[in-house]
């Protein structure tokens, strides 16, 4: 016999049916984690014997903050591991620009 849970599967459907993002689904349904979301997926699939895609959000890249310090030598160095990140490569380009508490740094098209 299938567990009893506190959610409501024909509202679910509704929401499913609806286009709802699995994130809009979770807030208004007050569900707290993907699991959760996930079983309840499961179980409207299973008693509907039908296949549901919900709409998940676009990644958004987050951008890394990195803290680096200025030298002994008046130098600002970046390690290798966030260059690889950034795709920039050796001989690259940039201009400075330096502001009040910043420095920006805009590659050189070549």
């Amino acid at each position: 016999m299938a567990r009893k849970t506190k959610y409501d599967l024909n509202d679910f459907r509704e929401l499913v049916v609806n286009g709802k993002s699995k994130i809009e689904i979770m807030k208004d349904m007050d569900i707290k984690n993907h699991p959760t979301f996930n079983n309840l997926m499961l179980k409207l699939m299973d008693e509907d014997k039908k296949y549901y895609q919900v709409k998940e959000p676009k990644k958004t890249t987050k951008k890394r903050q990195i803290t680096v310090k200025i030298g002994k030598n008046q130098t600002l160095s970046l390690s290798s591991k966030v260059l690889s990140e950034s795709g920039f490569k050796p001989g690259d380009t940039f201009t400075v620009k330096i502001f009040k508490n910043r420095i920006n740094l805009t590659l050189v098209e070549k």
